[in-house]
Order: structure tokens, then C-alpha cells, then sequence
């Protein structure tokens, strides 16, 4: 499991002292060694060279490409909706979500094809 976190370095040095206080029914069947915590590429510069060296995704085998940055890029299209919600109940509230992340990810597959062909 890899977590992206924007101060994943601080949040990360107690995490299994503080999941270890909840029930065992409420904690994760991970151990700590099959859990990665880094810090999204936009964010670390703003940390100290340490934080960057141990949580870059750069270092990380496990990752690729990725920046850690994905559910950020959206904000900027989903923010319309949000004044739309405001008056809505939890239902609605959700169903409004799916339609338009389901259209979001439609139109993104339909776009995939371009973007890979573009690659050549």
C-alpha cells in the first residue's frame, strides 16, 4: 500500500502507535513493512532535504511515473459543483458526486486515445 501525503513524513512516525489504540476490528490487516508513506513532488520541495530524500517518489521502486498529485489535479473542475450541493441532502449530495466523477472519467477514456496516439 503506498499512502501520498503532504506531510506524510510527520504523519507517518506514529501511525501504527496510534492505529495499535483502536479495536481489532476497526485496524488494517497491513504490518508497517507493507506500508509506503512518501510525499506528493509538488510538495516536497517545500520539506527539508531529509524529507526528500526518504519520501520522494522518485527514490521509490513501487511507483512509476507518478507524482502523488492525481486526486489534486481535479479540484479545479469539481469546485462548480460544489455550490450546487450546498442545499442538497446526503443522497443527492452522492449521486451528484457519481454523475459527475463517472463524467470526468468518461470523458478521460474517451480522450485516452489521442493522448497515446500522440506518443508516437
Amino acid at each position: 500500500i503506498i499512502i501520498s501525503y503532504n506531510i506524510g513524513c510527520q504523519w507517518g512516525k506514529n501511525l501504527w502507535k496510534r492505529i495499535g489504540i483502536y479495536r481489532l476490528d476497526l485496524t488494517p490487516p497491513q504490518r508497517p513493512e507493507s506500508v509506503i508513506i512518501l510525499v506528493p513532488k509538488f510538495h516536497l520541495l517545500a520539506h527539508i532535504v531529509a524529507c526528500q530524500e526518504e519520501f520522494s517518489f522518485a527514490f521509490e521502486v513501487e511507483v512509476g511515473e507518478t507524482d502523488g498529485e492525481a486526486p489534486e489535479h481535479t479540484w479545479a473542475i469539481s469546485n462548480h459543483v460544489a455550490a450546487s450541493m450546498k442545499e442538497m441532502g446526503p443522497g443527492s449530495r452522492q449521486d451528484t458526486l457519481d454523475d459527475h466523477w463517472s463524467d470526468h472519467n468518461w470523458h478521460k477514456n474517451m480522450n485516452l486515445r489521442q493522448s497515446v496516439s500522440s506518443l508516437d
